[in-house]
């Protein structure tokens, strides 16, 4: 495997076949943001859906949320560049909404093969709805934080979404947290 970043091109030229299975009224090239990220990395970190910013500057979590998750990336003393970072829905809902059901089945085949093609040890899904969806079950985040679960051979840790920490200070110490078990994992 090459250390290689996923580009728009790349993404597209890696999971092009699966990106034909969304339906067309669930993809907007123009509100479409690919993962990103070393194409063998050890760690996946996986929101729920792009944002305005997301959209503009055609990458995950670049926004405020990108830059908490930035900032606690850097306080464990990891590289944001070192992760391949995902949401389950790859473009924004409408109003920037909570993805519905109908858009996160649209888009999981995508989600299912970036995870086969990356091959991760650790998946770090942030937030309720990237957790609920890969662990299957309706806990909240609050309940799945830092556990250490399985999913097909790999490890899951649950984190709270990086905006969760914008609003809420005292998450930023259990996110900063639970990314750290993460990458020990990793």
């Amino acid at each position: 495997m090459t250390d290689q970043h996923a580009t728009d091109w790349e993404f597209e030229s890696e999971f092009g076949d699966v990106l034909e299975t969304v339906p067309d009224d669930q993809f907007d090239p123009e509100r479409f943001v690919p993962g990103v990220g070393p194409l063998s990395a050890d760690v996946m970190l996986v929101g729920e859906a792009p944002g305005k910013q997301e959209v503009d500057q055609g990458e995950p979590f670049v926004g405020q949320a990108g830059k908490q998750l930035d900032r606690a990336l850097e306080s464990i003393g990891y590289d944001r560049r070192d992760c391949y970072i995902t949401n389950l829905v790859k473009v924004r809902p409408p109003e920037n909404r909570d993805p519905y059901v109908d858009e996160i089945e649209a888009w999981w085949p995508v989600l299912e093969a970036e995870i086969e093609r990356i091959d991760p040890t650790v998946l770090v899904p942030l937030g309720s709805f990237a957790a609920a969806e890969i662990l299957d079950t309706d806990e909240t985040i609050t309940d799945l934080h830092g556990q250490e679960f399985e999913r097909d051979g790999r490890t899951v840790i649950p984190a709270f979404h990086p905006a969760a920490a914008l609003y809420d200070r005292s998450k930023v110490e259990a996110i900063e947290t639970d990314l750290g078990a993460a990458l020990e994992l990793a």
